[in-house]
């Protein structure tokens, strides 16, 4: 299987003769040579010269053009449709065995004979693509019962068949209603002089997509003052630029990656690279919204205006602050494939009080591509927009370092203005010639003014800084594509590789590339020794140990600040600074990677390393030399542990609730850890208090830092003594940006305590009504603590039919697993009913006070106890009712006899 666009390009050599048409377009769009192998943007389409050949027939060299659409589709007459096969869909289909057994039918194996079917699969694993390809044509046109189309498993395409085309002969393409004619002028052995002529509103051009930039700043601004910054962006290529991130920020900032398949989250790649911002100009300017915007696309030739809202600090010293701009967008090279592209450009904002005189640029004309050659001019039109009028006015036009080989003064660079009053504008031109061997870049000029502001004496001075770029016709231009750090966190210290990845984005190819490693010279600290007043604090005057301290301190403080040293950040180790390769070919992609160590006495800050780029570009071999500046973020590596845990009480027993437990977050490694939540995790047999945090914030934790914090949870009652640890699900962001989780454990021991049970229960005698009986409980503990203090008490419920004697009875101490026997006394009613009755049986004990537990511990029992019925009461009872029926007899009888001889 092939790729699409070489299918297309080889398809497109299938030649058949068109015949060509003299009739001219309404305007000329292009005349110039193009060599084989070129392109050219005409409109929306895109013009490519594939081929030079020789004409036996006629004796002359004729040309070969192909024309494809905005979305690289061929266009034109005589188109041949052509399928070209999806592999996947392709692979899934040769998967399935009801198609693979059509397949074998139409070759004409026999799919039932297992040896037929054997030799299909051994041809089958065995033949070129292009059979294979041709028998699963065959097979979804024989096989229409499958259910299968072409158009399911290939993609259909139109290749042009091309004339070529000699001297004077002309091609007529029609596009959505619009002609364009292509005539070959001239035709040579690698190329061939051509003229297109098409509609009026189409461009010409053999960029795809490319942006310049002007940044319009109205001031001056005061201190305190918002702002509106509008960038404009104009596309001079002929086709659309898409996904454009526009960046204004105080701080430089430089792309990380430049991947296309990533375009649409490159956003998230770029990082600020810190490079000359100082502390003042960081907190003199700062966005009020945000300092990144996103535009999908811009047409060719449209002017895009994006506005950014800025605030001047309100302690802002006057002055004049710089703005950066950095645009990263991706311009299309073939049909559907982009590239990405960064643009730079700076600007400057003045600061300046009310009623001081203060200078801003209301209009700059300066182009932004110019050519070696060339003569341009730069006309720069001021306005004193301060309150107060500015005398002795004089102005100079400086050149960058880099540019004093490249432009050419064509008029003096110095002017000068007596006065300008509040309001007023003053134009100066300065005419700059570019120098036939001028490298590809882009170079800055300073306008820098000096000035007084009314009767003031001191002599004021602002800056104002320009850029144009210097393209050479057909060279070679590297550009640095992505930088890639392993690891990707960089410590002071540390041994790291970086790799670069070079990218000729030029029309020419490059030879003989040279890539240097230029060390970078930062201040870092020295290693100093502090200083030890502590004698003084002997000294017999007074308050003399809190003057050696302070003094101590101070001296410490100003050494520390004065001892800074400048040494480079990073240094190539164990190998050559230089790295050299062959030929790069335009939109060609190289590696190359260093070895460097970071110094160890780095702090956390984005440093610059200098990378020097020299080669040769085609045609001439004129030496390119660039440097450019790679921004290295040294992070370090964040490295978050729990340490300090202590709970409260400090002696945690199964079944204590609201148990705090703090503990100290600390951040022990050398890079930043911000957004830092905590959540605990607890199992059983803990879980969270319903008065404790549920998440835990804690915020950004800088190397060396530490933060408290605390929960609250409860025990189980029945959790068995141990070591157990309660997880805490840690979420932060790292130095680099990334979100990451971490599990961190706090340990929690349960400590053991008494448990007494009730081993047996003896009755003596044995509880019968209307008696008295002693209850022996024999009592053990079976915890892991010693017990102390033991006493069992008795407790009646007023329904019961019992009264204690003896309530309570003292044991002593127990050891773990040790056993001991109280007595209680209690008094059955005679009425009880005769059953069995529940008595709680309390324990008290005291802990182990030798192990620091003086807790009281309760633990209550239930006991039976059988309430029998009094036989031998019931009998005496049942005596004294016969006697005393017995003797009322006799009584009665008494009686009646004696009433009875009464009457006689």
């Amino acid at each position: 299987m092939r790729r699409v666009g070489a299918i297309i390009l080889i398809l497109a050599l299938l030649s058949s003769f068109v015949t060509p048409s003299l009739a001219q377009g309404p305007e000329l769009l292009y005349e110039g040579y193009m060599n084989k192998g070129d392109y050219l943007l005409v409109g929306p389409l895109t013009i490519i010269l594939k081929d030079v050949v020789y004409d036996m027939a006629h004796g002359e060299w004729k040309a070969i053009f192909i024309v494809l659409d905005e979305y690289m589709n061929p266009i034109g007459p005589n188109l041949t449709k052509i399928y070209v096969p999806d592999e996947e869909k392709v692979r899934q289909l040769l998967s399935d065995p009801t198609f693979l057994r059509a397949m074998a039918e139409t070759l004409g194996y026999d799919p039932n004979n297992p040896v037929q079917y054997a030799e299909f699969l051994n041809w089958l694993s065995q033949a070129p693509e292009e059979e294979v390809w041709n028998a699963i044509v065959e097979t979804i046109k024989e096989h229409p019962e499958l259910g299968i189309k072409l158009e399911d498993i290939a993609k259909p395409y139109y290749v042009p068949n091309a004339q070529p085309i000699g001297a004077n002969e002309t091609i007529k393409i029609e596009y959505k209603h619009n002609y364009i004619y292509i005539t070959a002028l001239s035709v040579y052995p690698n190329g061939a002089k051509v003229s297109i002529s098409g509609p009026v509103q189409w461009r010409a051009s053999m960029i795809q997509g490319l942006l310049l930039s002007r940044i319009e700043v109205k001031g001056p601004i005061v201190p305190g003052q918002i702002f509106e910054v509008h960038v404009h962006l104009k596309n001079i290529g002929s086709r659309k630029v898409r996904f454009i991130t526009v960046i204004l920020s105080p701080t430089p900032v430089l792309p990380e990656r430049t991947s296309s398949e990533e375009q649409q989250s490159s956003v998230a790649s770029i990082i600020p690279q810190t490079l000359s911002q100082t502390g003042v100009a960081q907190g003199s300017l700062y966005p009020v919204e945000t300092t990144m915007k996103y535009v999908d696309y811009i047409e060719p030739g449209e002017d895009k205006v994006v506005t950014f809202l800025y605030k001047a600090n309100e302690n802002a010293r006057p002055g004049d602050y710089p703005l950066y701009l950095t645009v990263v967008y991706f311009a299309y090279t073939q049909g559907d494939t982009m590239e990405q592209r960064v643009l730079y450009d700076s600007a400057a904002v003045t600061i300046s009080k009310d009623y001081e005189a203060a200078f801003s640029i209301v209009k700059q004309e300066i182009p932004k591509v110019v050519h070696p050659g060339e003569d341009f001019t730069i006309e720069v039109t001021l306005k004193n927009e301060g309150a107060d009028t500015a005398k002795d006015v004089k102005g100079e036009f400086i050149i960058g370092e880099l540019g004093k080989d490249v432009f050419l003064p064509r008029s003096s660079n110095l002017f000068y203005v007596r006065f300008v009053d509040p309001g007023w504008y003053t134009t100066q031109e300065f005419k700059v010639h570019v120098n036939e061997d001028a490298k590809t870049g882009t170079y800055t000029f300073k306008l820098k003014l000096t000035y007084y502001s009314g009767n003031s004496n001191k002599q004021m001075t602002q800056e104002f800084v320009f850029s144009t770029t210097v393209i050479r016709e057909r060279a070679a231009f590297i550009e640095i594509e992505n930088v890639t750090l392993n690891p990707e966190k960089i410590e002071p210290g540390m041994t790291f590789k970086m790799t670069l990845t070079l990218k000729n984005v030029g029309e020419g190819y490059a030879k003989g590339l040279r890539v240097k490693i230029i060390p970078v010279e930062v201040l870092v600290k020295r290693e100093i020794q502090k200083v030890d007043l502590s004698q003084l604090s002997s000294l017999p005057i007074p308050q003399s140990k809190q003057l050696s301290e302070n003094l101590q301190s101070a001296i410490n403080q100003l050494i520390g600040e004065m001892a800074m040293e400048r040494m480079p950040a990073f240094l190539p180790i164990g190998e050559d600074n230089v790295r050299y390769d062959g030929i790069i070919l335009p939109n060609q992609t190289v590696k190359i990677t260093f070895t460097l160590k970071a110094n160890d006495r780095l702090e956390n800050n984005v440093y610059p390393l200098k990378i020097s780029l020299t080669y040769l570009s085609s045609p001439d071999d004129k030496e390119f030399s660039d440097e450019r500046i790679v921004g290295i973020d040294v992070t370090g590596t964040e490295m978050i542990v729990i340490s300090k845990i202590s709970t409260s009480p400090a002696r945690i027993l199964p079944g204590t609730s609201d148990v705090e437990v703090s503990f100290s977050v600390e951040n022990v490694g050398s890079g930043e850890a911000r957004y830092i939540l905590i959540k605990p995790l607890p199992k059983y047999p803990f879980e969270l208090s319903e008065t404790s945090d549920q998440i835990i914030n804690i915020g950004t934790l800088r190397q060396g830092d530490s933060a408290q914090a605390s929960f609250k949870i409860d025990v189980d009652k029945n959790a068995k003594p141990g070591r157990y640890e309660i997880p805490l699900l840690v979420t932060y962001k790292d130095p680099v940006g990334r979100f990451k989780n971490i599990t961190l454990m706090i340990p929690i021991i349960i400590e053991e305590k008494p448990n007494i049970v009730i081993e047996k229960v003896e009755f003596k005698p044995e509880p019968v009504q209307g008696k008295d009986v002693e209850i022996y409980i024999t009592v053990k503990n079976i915890g892991g603590e010693k017990a102390e203090s033991v006493v069992i008490e008795g407790v009646v419920r007023s329904s019961q039919p019992f009264t204690l004697v003896k309530r309570t009875d003292y044991i002593g101490t127990l050891e773990p697993n040790q056993t001991g026997e109280g007595v209680i006394t209690l008094t059955v009613d005679k009425d009880a009913v005769p059953k069995v009755y529940n008595v709680l049986i309390r324990i008290r004990a005291v802990g182990d006070r030798d192990r620091g537990d003086d807790n009281v511990y309760i633990f209550e029992h239930t006991i039976k106890i059988p309430v029998k019925e009094n036989i031998e009461e019931k009998e005496r009872l049942k005596n004294l009712a016969i006697l005393a029926g017995a003797l009322a007899i006799i009584v009665t009888i008494a009686i009646y006899l004696k009433r009875r001889n009464s009457s006689f």
